[in-house]
């Protein structure tokens, strides 16, 4: 019983990670609906005989998502910011930026790998919470803008651009495991971009693979590594104890705020 208490908060962070990654599924089917790119049947001819009645599955996906956020998110911290967290937050932005810049690696159609360019973001998240995170990896997702955009559809611009970068917030769910939060947060940029490759990219799949196989294999090329790295740095002894320093005197500081 009491393990099952001790390990509650993580099991509700992965609760709320499946709810985020239903919404985006059904996002990113809506998206290709509303898009023009092609229809319904289309999408599901893809699926090597499956019935248009995913449809369904569509709106089952993303109400799921909404009853699992309305029933294990918290309920939203104060949005006041103090001129320490504008700070730290301009300068995990600033740095995840020039990260980013910093190709180990480049893929012919898009993608990189870079010397742990999400790591100050997610660590934001990690530190100051979900509801700060997500903001802060938003105007993130706005400076990526400025790195050579390749747009090919305005729902491929959200996939690709606005969503992918700022569900990095969602690592301040995982309020005991940093690496959880890496992970968590690198896995739903990379079902953002595979939603986005079987949509929008399927005829860069090679002839008779699926464009499902395409994405899925494509896109973890880069994303695989890059979550790796994130996650090694993070295991240096030196980085783990600077990131427990800097999360007990953050949770002290709001004990402390409470009290106040």
């Amino acid at each position: 019983m009491d393990s099952w208490k001790k390990n509650s908060p993580e099991l509700k962070a992965w609760l709320i990670m499946l709810a985020i990654a239903f919404l985006l599924t059904g996002v990113g089917l809506l998206l290709f609906i509303l898009s023009g790119v092609g229809t319904a049947s289309d999408f599901f001819a893809d699926l090597a005989g499956v019935s248009p009645w995913m449809l369904v599955a569509l709106v089952v996906l993303m109400g799921a998502g909404v009853f699992l956020l309305t029933k294990m998110a918290d309920k939203p911290a104060a949005s006041h910011w103090d001129t320490k967290q504008l700070v730290v937050a301009a300068l995990c932005i600033a740095l995840s930026f020039v990260l980013s810049y910093i190709k180990i690696y480049e893929l012919p159609n898009g993608g990189s790998i870079t010397p742990a360019s999400m790591l100050p973001i997610l660590l934001f998240a990690y530190i100051y919470g979900p509801v700060k995170g997500f903001l802060v990896a938003f105007a993130y997702s706005l400076l990526q803008m400025t790195q050579g955009m390749y747009i090919v559809h305005w729902a491929q611009f959200l996939l690709d651009y606005v969503f992918a970068f700022t569900v990095l917030g969602a690592a301040g769910f995982f309020r005991k495991s940093f690496l959880s939060g890496i992970l968590a947060g690198g896995l739903l940029r990379y079902l953002c971009a595979f939603l986005s490759g079987v949509i929008f990219f399927a005829e860069y799949a090679p002839e008779g693979q699926s464009p499902f196989v395409y994405s899925l294999l494509y896109n973890a090329s880069y994303m695989v590594p890059e979550i790796l790295i994130c996650m090694g740095i993070y295991l240096l002894p030196g980085m783990r104890r600077t990131v427990d320093m800097l999360k007990a005197q953050e949770t002290a500081h709001a004990e402390g705020a409470k009290k106040a």
